[in-house]
């Protein structure tokens, strides 16, 4: 990496890590700008304004969450078995995340608050969730015969659980036994 790509990418993970901890309502070119240790004109060298800072740190942000979901899925995908149950269970296990541990649910949240307000976010966040449908497709079809139906039904499930985990009656293995046999009822 050369030193304006440095840069670029200490700015970047600069503001997620204010967009999480502070969210977007108290994020601000000044504080971003001393937070990774430069002058205000330096960062509005690189963007002009807050807007232009948020579309590319939510697009930088995505890339990053594509290249860990390619990681998992190939993985899974190496580690399979022919055992569709078994693999489902694995990418439920993997898929279903308790949204209060974990950074990247909190970053989520903050991405979405921002979209519904700008049009080019709105646009990222929906390239970025077809994109990963269209994983999910290929992962699953390698196992069911309606991956389509299967993938529209896991990923709003598996997006809400995150937000609602802590308060539900069922453990999340008994979460994972039950969809397991609604897909099963699915498939047939």
């Amino acid at each position: 990496m050369d030193k304006k790509e440095d840069r670029l990418n200490k700015i970047l993970a600069t503001t997620i890590d204010l967009l999480i901890k502070e969210g977007a309502e108290n994020l601000s070119m000044r504080k971003v700008a001393k937070n990774a240790g430069l002058s205000l004109s330096n960062l509005q060298y690189y963007y002009k304004d807050k807007n232009l800072l948020l579309i590319s740190t939510v697009e930088f942000y995505f890339e990053s969450c594509k290249r860990e979901l390619s990681y998992a899925i190939k993985l899974l995908s190496v580690d399979s078995t022919p055992d569709k149950d078994v693999f489902l269970k694995k990418i439920l296990n993997m898929l279903l995340i308790d949204g209060r541990s974990i950074h990247q649910t909190l970053m989520f949240q903050e991405i979405w608050t921002l979209a519904a307000r700008n049009k080019e976010l709105q646009d990222a966040v929906e390239t970025y969730y077809k994109t990963y449908c269209l994983w999910m497709i290929d992962l699953v079809s390698t196992f069911f015969k309606k991956p389509d139906e299967i993938v529209s039904f896991l990923i709003p499930f598996v997006e809400g659980y995150t937000i609602v985990s802590n308060v539900l009656p069922l453990t999340k293995e008994e979460v994972i036994k039950m969809m397991v046999k609604l897909i099963s009822i699915v498939e047939k």
